[in-house]
């Protein structure tokens, strides 16, 4: 019975000679060398040459595996050996690079996810946990430190960590001198077995290695991490780690900045910026025949194209919770999972993703609003089946949440001579984004603004809800905001449609300043459905104007400063 080995090798030797420079080649060294001479594959099937009877063979075997053979009429065989051994180890070499590029690629993605959750918080607590959980899904161990050094106190103190360890505390005041000297030097390093078991606070541990936090020329602090159980940490774990550190300590003194009231936020810009510019990213076909170009190799410095588009933000909610239960691999499967499901989807309804988020994803809809919304209804039935297959394996089903806008935007090729990358020019980018976040806010599937309904060519297909005005972040105008109920599971979908006038009162009462009657609208919605997390928060919002004093310009503009 051929194994998998042998199946391997042999695709790997059908390939080559399928290979008609190949053919041609044993063609003509055989007729110069006067040589008869056959390919048989291990189960004896002939796969070049005739099948004639020969006085020498030779094995084809690599890694101790035989796979076949050549059958020849003199010793010259052993050069058509040699010869299909060498193209043979050459396209193995060949895989081996690629199967590194894709782990480098895999740790880049991982990388960039980590420096774009890093800049939604400036929190330093918040950093650290943030930065211990996506060490501990790259790298395998039991235990995590992170440690800042406090210089007005001149101590060492812990913001995270993870694993058993009752003495921590009095093993961190212990150890101060010891931590404080190690956060001076700022090296990172794999702490030998020996000194290990030669330190009391270490008692726990079997393997150990650290990183500095360290930014420019001074050091903030180290990340630690051990294994309870025997194993060796490698340089390019360390590596990982020293990364995740270097990022970590921009992020953090970044929060310092800020809480003195200095410019974290550009701090923090500019070190996402300089991980872009690092970062590989994947150029849509779409993207490319928006250029008006077939193939990435017509595209130029400088193309740029000028369109109206719709740009939709997709994101799974609560995925730093469900990555917390997943290895580094059965995350990346997860993810891989939902985007199988999720990409097909989008380029049925003529869109296309320009960018992949880590936990979600950016999409353009070259033709319009129409299109994108289809998308967006789909994509929440099938997330519906998606979970169901989750609650069969015994894991938590997952939610999404949609956000887009319509407007135009450059799409072009920017860099410089020795680099080119795609670029998306626009303000619509930013606000479909805010859109994308303030579902949240609202507990809505999809949320949808005023422009892109008006760019639909039959918004009948659809039912809405209308949310009011929103005034967000970096905008001067307010932006009309609407939700979309198709998306929603079939029970709360007919609930919000049913009560669809009900809800329709409801804002009316609102923006006539009769917030007492409002209140009691959304109410009667509640009581219906309790799952209606958006009638609920207008509930609260009523609830909590109607002891307030208000203005008669008020015009119902609620004021979101997050994102």
């Amino acid at each position: 019975m051929i194994n998998k080995e042998v199946k391997y090798y042999g695709r790997i030797l059908k390939n080559i000679l399928k290979d008609p420079k190949i053919t041609g080649l044993l063609e003509s060294l055989s007729q110069h060398m006067q040589l008869r001479f056959r390919v048989t594959f291990a189960d004896g099937i002939v796969l070049w040459g005739e099948d004639l009877s020969y006085d020498h063979v030779f094995g084809l075997e690599e890694n101790e595996v035989s796979f076949g053979s050549i059958s020849a009429d003199s010793e010259q065989g052993q050069v058509i050996t040699d010869l299909l051994m060498t193209l043979i180890r050459k396209d193995l070499q060949k895989k081996k690079i690629g199967n590194e590029v894709l782990g480098l690629y895999r740790e880049i993605n991982m990388i960039y996810d980590f420096s774009e959750r890093l800049s939604e918080t400036i929190e330093e607590t918040s950093i650290a946990e943030m930065a211990l959980t996506e060490a501990s899904q790259i790298i395998n161990a039991s235990h995590g430190l992170f440690l800042i050094y406090e210089k007005e106190q001149d101590k060492v103190v812990q913001l995270a960590a993870f694993g058993e360890d009752a003495d921590r505390e009095s093993n961190i005041l212990n150890q101060n001198l010891v931590l404080k000297e190690l956060i001076k030097r700022g090296t990172s390093s794999i702490v030998p077995h020996d000194r290990i078991k030669s330190n009391p606070a270490l008692k726990h541990l079997e393997a150990v290695m650290y990183a500095p936090l360290k930014v420019k020329s001074h050091t903030l602090g180290m990340v630690i991490l051990g294994h309870s159980e025997p194993r060796e940490f490698t340089a390019a774990e360390l590596k990982l780690l020293t990364t995740i550190a270097l990022q970590s300590a921009v992020a953090i003194e970044s929060a310092q900045l800020y809480q003195k009231g200095l410019r974290a936020a550009k701090e923090r810009e500019e070190a996402i910026t300089a991980i872009h510019k690092v970062s590989q990213k994947f150029v849509p076909n779409e993207f490319i025949k928006s250029l008006g170009k077939n193939t990435i190799t017509q595209v130029n410095l400088g193309d740029l194209v000028e369109k109206e588009v719709t740009v939709m933000f997709v994101d799974i909610r609560g995925f730093t919770s469900i990555s917390e239960n997943l290895n580094p691999k059965d995350n990346f499967l997860f993810i891989n999972s939902f985007n199988n499901r999720m990409g097909p989807i989008i380029r049925k309804n003529k869109g296309f993703i320009m960018q992949y988020l880590g936990d979600g994803f950016m999409a353009l809809f070259p033709e319009g609003s129409q299109n994108a919304l289809r998308a967006s209804v789909e994509m929440n039935k099938e997330l519906e089946d998606f979970n169901e297959e989750r609650i069969q394996k015994n894991r938590l089903p997952i939610k999404i949440g949609i956000g887009m806008q319509n407007g135009n935007l450059i799409m072009g090729i920017t860099g410089d001579v020795e680099r080119l990358d795609a670029a998306i020019i626009s303000d619509t980018v930013n606000t479909a984004s805010r859109i994308e976040g303030l579902s949240k806010h609202f507990g809505s599937n999809i949320l949808i603004t005023e422009r892109c309904i008006q760019n639909m060519n039959d918004p009948e297909e659809f039912d809405f809800r209308f949310l009011g005005p929103v005034q967000v972040t970096g905008k001067q105008r307010p932006i009309r905001l609407y939700e979309c109920i198709n998306g929603d599971e079939a029970t709360l979908y007919k609930h919000k449609l049913e009560t669809l006038g009900t809800f329709n009162e409801g804002m009316k009462l609102y923006f006539n300043k009769e917030f007492a009657m409002a209140a009691v609208t959304f109410q009667q919605i509640i009581k219906m459905n309790k799952d209606d997390h958006t009638a609920r928060l207008l509930l609260n919002r009523a609830a909590h104007l109607i002891t307030k004093e208000i203005g008669d310009d008020w015009k119902g503009v609620e004021s979101i400063a997050k994102k």
